[in-house]
């Protein structure tokens, strides 16, 4: 049988992954920065105790997967946020006019940002 402090701090490491990506959702750096440290220390603390290394009870496993899934779910948003943040920046580079150059040699002033942000099309 697991013991109740290993089922508490499961259910602790549970509500720190939803509030977690509730402050991920709100894009609040400062808590996301809190709730993560915690969280880190929470599961260095379980993972040095090997608190879960030779569990049984059906309860502790049902608890355990759904961390593993809630953190999965975490993980893909950070990962699809990721992916939408480069998307963005490739397309705002794409904007960027090329570099031109005079009959001199000598590199011409451009406006940053091409055409999408001088407002001409």
């Amino acid at each position: 049988m697991a013991s109740l402090e290993t089922c508490e701090r499961l259910r602790h490491l549970h509500e720190l992954i939803l509030q977690e990506r509730e402050a991920a959702r709100n894009l609040d750096m400062a808590a996301l920065g809190a709730v993560v440290r915690e969280k880190e220390a929470l599961i260095q603390q379980l993972h040095e105790e090997r608190a879960l290394d030779a569990y049984d009870d059906e309860d502790l496993v049902a608890l355990a997967q759904l961390v593993r899934e809630e953190n999965r779910r975490n993980a893909f948003l950070f990962w699809t946020g990721l992916n939408l943040v480069r998307d963005t920046m490739a397309f705002f580079e794409k904007q960027a006019p090329p570099p031109a150059y005079r009959a001199t040699g000598s590199l011409t002033q451009t406006r940053p940002g091409g055409r999408l942000l001088s407002g001409r099309i």
